[in-house]
């Protein structure tokens, strides 16, 4: 009866079944060889038939949203148009059946404990070598061959605690494995967020099918690194997620699997070595790491013994780790297990260590520096794919099908004269599988899948699930995210109902009640938390400046004299500092036509003093912190991230302005009441006051320079620009006197945004910060208590006793801004130095 239902559906003109045609040569995931949709997707065709096409156009905008809004980015090397790429996920889902899974799984978990087995000889005794199972210049000659790592590796069962492989499709429909990753295998992220987007774009289609949880598996995880400390086992393990930074093409899911599992994201500066012990840099002190979860390659890793200009490592790492007082997942030297040509000899590997036969085979594949694997390959060269033996990432496949004759030849001849730089392999098309487009209609698309292990203690555990790369390119052979595929979650169907799994609802026999945050906090994320409250804040400030100076320059009743508006807008040179401005030669010209200057002081990235430069500053700094913002945040961050539209139409301005300062206000306003009051709040805290006491300060110098201190008409856009003119008129009516306006913008402390406010938090703040040294007051409350009793002894009633009131103010601000440039420079000095000071060998006892 349910046959009966999908041929109907897939013969519907509607259906997204209609006109879809599998690649030829290729398995057909969806389509059985009669032409009929395979049983494991007769559920979710159904369903999408009676979703509709109106509903999943919605469903289509909803799964954009999600990752746009939660940030699931790939960032794309060389790319012209832009270095960071919305991530890619197909709305149907690539299905496998449970018993179809199971018999994958067998293969998968023999090829573990294979690669275990290959990675503990290679940095053991090397009996692979002993008993000629494989040529020594495989090994030897391989760029991920670490001899810095023999017999760094002998205590654990399982060395290899965590990989991945690439699988693909023959034609017969059988999986072969086309590769492995071992030293940082990337893809664990995006395959759980795809699970998280899918699933709620689809909640009754993911509950109703039945998938197996992919939770437990990070779970493993993160038991398995718990066990991994050396030397405190009984106390709870310091983990940091070693990340290469934001320019990595993977740095989303750096940061998203190090907030999943609950470890620091660290990058190479936050960590140092002392004693042979690895530390991570906090604002409190430092921190001593036990397990490193490495997102970086080997040969970055330590500078002092591998690469030596990498700027990517720890220098005295790998002693760290032969001292036994750090883990490293993957273990330094697993980059060998990635060099193709070993994959040759799997076969007789698995023989070799287990006396069994390969459950799961390579694609064939063949070692061009041996002789026989040489002429095999050329007796039948357009059967192959010519590649490099090391992943450099940087050299292109070589199909041979397609090159003519002279470029043959040439390949035939740099083959036969440095064939251990080369392996060939069966090219196996990979499947052929059904990518819903932006029509919901389905078109063929290529695909290989990408499954990931985790060592624990009764044996390896393969993630019931994966990531699957899909292009529609059918006319390319390979299929990358850095060419441009997309990806497809992978559903594997239970034949029963399954339990929910998270990482957050665990049992624990104890938990020990805390109010402190469970580690210190980076320096550097401490400095990107401080600088993004800056910038935010600075954003928000030049926004509401300029949305008040169009204003006043577009409101017809009751508008300001030409005079008045000239005042204002040079004010804006002053405080923006992107002189000449208004200022310049041309000024008569801009001030009678103020549009092309505002618009410069609006949309242009590169103008210093411009709101969006301010604003990507602020997002920059938030890319560093994405472990660190919630949810909420990150949804408004990106609503500011798209290029606006640059208009020369000051009501368009003002709208754009209005928007700015909404949502950057929205950003203030839940970290005030969404944060607790840890550490890196406190840096947020100070950033932001020390940003609006500087800027009041840069608008009361600014209205100073333009000359008359009773100018009325200045004082009252002061109220406007600071956002306080109904509280003056609620106390004074609708007098507007400038002592009374200084009073306010000064001297209020109930008032948010008046100096005095921001001195006394800033005041409050500085206790709060980590105790750097013991005995002597901090030099960072010195600065702060300085500046509070500068502001504090100084009455602005006795300013304007006297009859010389310009003068004494001007000093007297001159005096708080350098107060507050000095308490800025202790901060970083006290709290964000964390780039080690480099010392010369001759001038260590010089």
């Amino acid at each position: 009866m349910q046959t009966d239902t999908v041929m109907s559906v897939e013969n519907r003109p509607t259906s997204p079944l209609a006109g879809y045609t599998p690649i030829e040569g290729s398995y057909d995931e969806l389509l059985d060889a009669k032409g009929f949709p395979r049983e494991k997707y007769r559920f979710i065709l159904n369903s999408y038939e009676e979703i509709g096409e109106a509903e999943m156009a919605l469903r289509r905008k909803e799964l954009t949203r999600l990752l746009r809004e939660n940030g699931v980015t790939y960032n794309v090397y060389g790319s012209p148009e832009e270095t960071e790429r919305l991530w890619s996920l197909d709305l149907m889902p690539f299905l496998m059946e449970s018993s179809e899974f199971s018999s994958l799984e067998r293969g998968l978990l023999q090829r573990g404990e294979l690669l275990n087995a290959l990675f503990k000889d290679l940095y053991g005794p090397r009996r692979l070598l002993f008993d000629r199972i494989v040529p020594p210049e495989v090994v030897y000659g391989a760029q991920g061959f670490l001899r810095q790592c023999h017999n760094l590796y002998q205590a654990r069962d399982r060395e290899l605690q965590f990989f991945s492989s690439d699988l693909a499709r023959r034609a017969d429909g059988t999986f072969v494995v086309i590769g492995d990753r071992a030293q940082a295998p990337s893809g664990t992220g995006y395959s759980l967020k795809n699970r998280i987007v899918l699933s709620r774009v689809f909640p009754s289609l993911y509950r109703d099918s039945e998938v197996h949880r992919v939770a437990i598996f990070f779970r493993s995880l993160r038991k398995t690194l718990a066990t991994l400390v050396r030397n405190s086992p009984n106390q709870e393990p310091v983990v940091v997620l070693l990340t290469p930074g934001p320019e990595n093409e993977t740095y989303f899911e750096h940061v998203y699997l190090a907030g999943y599992l609950g470890y620091t994201l660290a990058q190479a500066t936050d960590l140092t070595v002392r004693n042979n012990r690895v530390f991570i840099k906090t604002v409190e002190g430092h921190q001593q790491v036990d397990v490193i979860f490495r997102r970086t390659d080997d040969l970055f890793l330590d500078p002092l013994e591998l690469k030596g200009d990498s700027l990517l490592g720890v220098p005295g790492l790998i002693e760290a780790v032969r001292s036994g007082n750090v883990s490293v997942v993957n273990p330094l030297g697993s980059a060998v297990l990635e060099n193709r040509s070993l994959m040759a000899y799997f076969p007789a590997l698995c023989k070799f260590y287990f006396g069994e036969e390969l459950i799961l085979p390579n694609t064939e594949t063949y070692y061009l520096g041996d002789a026989q694997h040489r002429a095999e390959v050329l007796r039948e060269p357009n059967r192959f794919v010519v590649k490099p033996s090391a992943r450099t990432g940087n050299t292109r496949h070589i199909y041979p099908a397609q090159l003519s004759r002279s470029e043959l030849a040439d390949l035939v001849s740099r083959i036969a004269s440095h064939g251990e730089n080369y392996i060939a392999q069966e090219i196996v098309p990979g499947s052929s599988i059904p990518v819903l487009d932006q029509n919901n209609r389905m078109v063929a698309g290529k695909c290989v899948i990408r499954t990931f292990q985790v060592a624990t203690e009764s044996g390896y555990q393969v993630m019931p699930g994966g990531l699957a790369r899909v292009s529609t390119r059918t006319d390319e052979l390979i299929v990358t995210n850095q060419s441009g595929a997309g990806s497809k979650d992978i559903w594997i169907l239970a034949s029963e109902p399954q339990k929910d799994v998270s990482l957050l609802r665990q049992n624990i026999a104890e938990t020990r009640i805390s109010r402190k945050s469970s580690g210190g906090v980076p320096s550097r994320i401490a400095d990107n938390i401080f600088w993004m409250a800056r910038y935010a804040e600075r954003a928000e400030n030049l926004s509401r400046l300029l949305k008040n100076v169009i204003a006043r320059i577009t409101q017809i009743e009751d508008s300001a004299g030409t005079e008045d508006i000239a005042k204002l807008l040079k004010m804006v040179t002053h405080v923006t500092a992107e002189y000449p401005g208004f200022l310049g030669d041309d000024a008569a010209d801009l001030l009678r036509k103020p549009e092309q200057e505002l618009n410069r002081l609006i949309y242009d990235s590169s103008v210093h003093g411009s709101v969006r430069y301010n604003v990507l500053a602020m997002i920059r700094a938030s890319r560093n912190l994405r472990e660190s913002l919630s949810d909420d945040m990150r949804r408004i961050i990106s609503q500011l991230e798209s290029p606006p539209y640059a208009s020369m139409v000051l009501s368009v301005q003002h709208a754009h302005l209005f928007d700015v300062v909404i949502y950057l206000s929205s950003i203030s306003g839940l970290s005030q009441e969404n944060m607790s009051r840890e550490v890196g709040w406190h840096f947020l805290e100070l950033g932001r006051r020390i940003e609006r006491a500087t800027f009041s300060l840069r608008i009361l110098k600014a209205y100073l320079a333009l000359g008359n201190l009773y100018d009325k008409f200045m004082v009252e856009n002061l109220l406007n620009i600071n956002d306080i003119r109904i509280t003056y008129t609620r106390r004074y009516r609708h007098r507007i006197e400038t002592d009374s306006v200084l009073d306010i913008l000064l001297y209020d402390e109930t008032n948010p945004r008046s100096l005095g406010y921001q001195l006394a938090r800033i005041r409050d703040a500085v206790p709060m910060l980590p105790a750097r040294s013991e005995g002597s007051r901090p030099a960072t409350e010195k600065a702060a208590l300085k500046l509070y009793t500068a502001y504090r002894v100084t009455d602005i009633r006795e300013i304007f006793s006297t009859e010389n009131a310009n003068e004494k103010l001007a000093p007297w601000l001159d005096t708080l801004s350098s107060g507050l440039e000095e308490l800025h420079r202790s901060i970083t000095e006290t709290y964000f130095t964390y780039v080690e000071e480099q010392v010369r060998i001759g001038e260590m006892n010089g």
